[in-house]
């Protein structure tokens, strides 16, 4: 994650964990088990792996082949079985329109060059309907809230909770 001073913040896996957890209950009212997920930015795929057992499939995409081994090497251990990890890049996914019933991005979107460009692919990707997750601690509420409908997003809720953002949005 970014912080304003320009380097990367380290955060400890207790902080990680509260985070998920945060996120993952934001996500619940989403959250289907006949979802269709995808992660972007998914690093270990901490939160893909917490919903796994909660919806149909999820796919964790990330550009490090070395945070998806570990992610992989953590859901074979929790015999998770309905997640796929694969490397590729968040402003460019390797999939069809209207591919997945709901898009997670979780404390990423202040890591790259062109948010807007992540988010559009999201809304590219999601079938009419799908729900759209996104945290962030490097946006405001109202940031966030106006990236997304930069990138063609309807906001459906959204709120701040400590220094974090969330946002749930639908495709228009």
């Amino acid at each position: 994650m970014n912080n304003p001073g320009g380097g990367v913040t380290v955060m400890s896996e207790e902080t990680v964990t509260a985070a998920v957890r945060e996120f993952c209950g934001y996500a619940e009212p989403e959250l289907d088990l006949e979802d269709v997920c995808l992660e972007v930015r998914a690093g270990a795929a901490e939160v893909g792996r917490a919903l796994a057992r909660r919806v149909r499939h999820i796919t964790a995409l990330d550009e490090s082949l070395e945070a998806l081994a570990d992610g992989k090497r953590r859901a074979d251990r929790d015999a998770l079985t309905n997640i796929t990890f694969q490397r590729g890049d968040a402003a460019a996914l390797p999939y069809l329109d209207r591919t997945f019933t709901l898009l997670l991005c979780n404390d990423a979107l202040g890591t790259v060059a062109d948010p807007v460009a992540v988010l559009r692919e999201l809304v590219r990707v999601s079938r009419p309907g799908a729900g759209i997750v996104v945290a962030d601690p490097d946006f405001s509420e109202a940031d966030l809230c106006a990236l997304v409908v930069a990138a063609g997003g309807e906001i459906k809720r959204s709120k701040t909770s400590g220094s974090r953002a969330f946002v749930h949005a639908t495709a228009h």
